[in-house]
């Protein structure tokens, strides 16, 4: 990275690095250090032992893994066919995309209330799961519709001339080449639906069907906040996606890269 660069370039570089680090982890360690205070490790304990923190969980994982389906599926379909089919209306669909990313997600709560209830799922895991998925899907389409761009016209007409339809050519040859930008929409989706507040607040009003991130308001109260015991909550929430970045790291990098040079 820095050896065609001269010796105050390489410096001055290295230490920007070390302070990006440096902001990064320093809000971690922080998280980390306050979760420890007081009883130690025991608050650890007293989250999962004072709350309903395994339903939460299995609410949260039902959730994020359906969301997640349902985003990468879509978007992929929904790309190759504005990326590769082209048919009328294309290019007024990507700028409605655009349109969807430009839109806050706070600003579509009331509409998106109103359309759960007129479907009747309020108080279902699908009135999360459609409109999480509903926010994250002009995301997914745009990268995945970048990345199938980049790919040779040549795989999809050589798949043609050897007798392939566009279904199986979307299965068979588009789906495994998209690998890296999948993992890139699976990781960002995943994370997203994996830290919602605010939409099963609001749409979900059985306790048992909440997810992990109404676990801290379990140790705050109009007079009492414990601190460390929501910290300590918030390591455990955030494992998850940790352990997913990890297993989709190579992949992910080759997705961020493949997505941002065509």
């Amino acid at each position: 990275m820095f050896s065609h660069q001269s010796l105050p370039a390489r410096v001055i570089s290295q230490v920007f690095l070390l302070i990006a680090v440096g902001v990064l982890v320093l809000p971690l360690g922080m998280i980390l250090f306050v979760s420890m205070q007081g009883e130690g490790p025991v608050n650890y304990l007293r989250v999962l032992e004072g709350t309903p923190f395994v339903r939460f969980f299995v609410n949260s994982a039902i959730v994020s893994v359906s969301t997640v389906v349902l985003v990468t599926l879509t978007a992929t379909m929904a790309a190759f066919a504005t990326s590769v089919l082209r048919p009328r209306g294309a290019g007024i669909a990507q700028l409605l995309l655009i349109a969807g990313l430009a839109l806050p997600a706070i600003a579509l709560v009331v509409p998106l209330f109103y359309a759960v209830q007129s479907l009747g799922l309020l108080n279902t895991y699908w009135a999360v799961i459609i409109p999480l998925a509903a926010i994250s899907l002009p995301f997914g389409v745009l990268v995945a519709s970048n990345y199938i761009r980049s790919l040779p016209v040549e795989v999809y007409e050589a798949a043609k001339v050897d007798g392939a339809t566009d279904r199986q050519y979307f299965w068979r040859v588009l789906l495994p080449m998209c690998r890296p930008i999948l993992a890139v929409v699976v990781i960002f989706t995943f994370l997203s639906a994996w830290n919602e507040y605010l939409l099963p607040l609001i749409f979900i009003q059985n306790t048992d069907m909440q997810v992990l991130t109404q676990v801290p308001t379990y140790f705050q109260s109009q007079r009492l906040v414990d601190t460390p015991k929501i910290f300590a909550a918030n390591v455990l929430i955030s494992l998850p996606v940790v352990v997913l970045y990890i297993a989709l790291q190579r992949t992910f990098q080759r997705g961020l890269s493949a997505g941002a040079i065509k």
